[in-house]
């Protein structure tokens, strides 16, 4: 029995030192690829997003960094710039080791960062959430758009689509929505949208709504896996709704590399110049674009006011706004007027 004591502690001892190692050796990757705390500002936030290639999560940094250096902030994309694809875990506890005096975190509703969330608040640093909230954990902020009012809307793209489709009273228009399993805020949204498309003219045509979950979560992997969903479609859904940035594009990439551009009317998440064009080709019939100026104001306020204050509000709704290709060419008209007169 003592043998076997003797050994088990070893072992358990031996993990440790080498679960050290690790962490430490992570620590300086993240060190090496240029990433090191800025001291010559008041205060040093982290920006973790779920995926480095999405466009939302990117301009949103973009805008974090212009707003946070115009308040004496510097605001670090933990994971940026480095060889190696790390997890959210391993970029909380990067987050953490590096001692920043606050965290802005994409959330996704699941327990696993509801504890991350709760070891940073342990060690002293608030963290705030973005876009997709985890608000059974203790963050101090959540900073979003009105999901069930972004749902209600995309209901109405759908009606109006539905009517665009021109078929007959009693004929069927099909809708796809597709969901991220990690964005727990799209189940408000899907919410929203079977409620509104219940509304529907009981003599016009009739709405048959389904759904799809994608799984995956690289960009790489969704885009592969909403191909393969498309290609088992002998005929598209007459509408494919998008609640992300990287499903919108995805759609429309395995759309116009099968040549069915078209087929279907597309229902996109986020004004990427990807989707931006294909509104203007008619390729997309709508998107909804993100207030990402306004949105990173507010996780910068957040975090200033809480170690400022030691408290801050709850939730901070964000703009934002529908774009067809109505209104593109109007906006593209207005600038273009002001142009002209400058």
């Amino acid at each position: 029995m003592l043998t076997l004591l003797a050994v088990t502690s070893l072992a358990l001892f031996a993990a440790t030192i080498i679960g050290l190692i690790y962490f430490y050796n992570r620590v300086n990757d993240y060190s090496s690829g240029g990433n090191v705390q800025i001291n010559s500002y008041k205060h040093v936030y982290a920006f973790i997003a779920d995926d480095t290639d999405d466009a939302l999560s990117n301009s949103l940094y973009r805008d974090l960094v212009e707003y946070g250096k115009a308040n004496d902030c510097f605001v670090e994309r933990i994971g940026s710039g480095l060889t190696s694809n790390y997890s959210k875990s391993d970029l909380f506890n990067i987050a953490i080791y590096s001692k920043v005096d606050g965290i802005i975190v994409q959330g996704d509703g699941t327990k696993e960062t509801d504890a991350l969330i709760e070891k940073a608040d342990q060690a002293g640093i608030p963290v705030v959430t973005v876009l997709t909230d985890n608000n059974k954990s203790v963050r101090k902020s959540f900073i979003g758009m009105n999901d069930f009012s972004v749902g209600t809307d995309y209901g109405t793209q759908i009606l109006n689509a539905a009517r665009d489709s021109k078929k007959q009273s009693g004929d069927t228009v099909s809708v796809l929505v597709l969901m991220n399993s990690q964005y727990s805020n799209q189940n408000t949204i899907l919410t929203a949208i079977q409620e509104k498309v219940a509304t529907a003219n009981p003599v016009g045509p009739q709405i048959k709504l389904t759904t799809e979950t994608i799984t995956s979560n690289t960009a790489f992997s969704i885009q592969e896996n909403v191909k393969d969903l498309l290609d088992g479609f002998t005929v598209l859904p007459d509408v494919i709704v998008c609640l992300s940035d990287i499903n919108t594009r995805s759609v429309y990439q395995s759309i116009v590399e099968s040549n069915r551009v078209g087929s279907t009317k597309i229902l996109g998440y986020y004004d990427s110049d990807t989707v931006t064009k294909a509104i203007e080709r008619g390729s997309v019939y709508a998107t909804f674009t993100v207030a990402t100026e306004q949105m990173a104001k507010f996780c910068v306020d957040a975090l200033n006011e809480y170690k400022e204050m030691g408290n801050v509000s709850a939730y901070f709704s964000t703009d934002y706004e529908l774009i067809t290709i109505d209104i593109l060419a109007a906006k593209q008209q207005g600038a273009k007027g002001k142009n002209e007169e400058t």
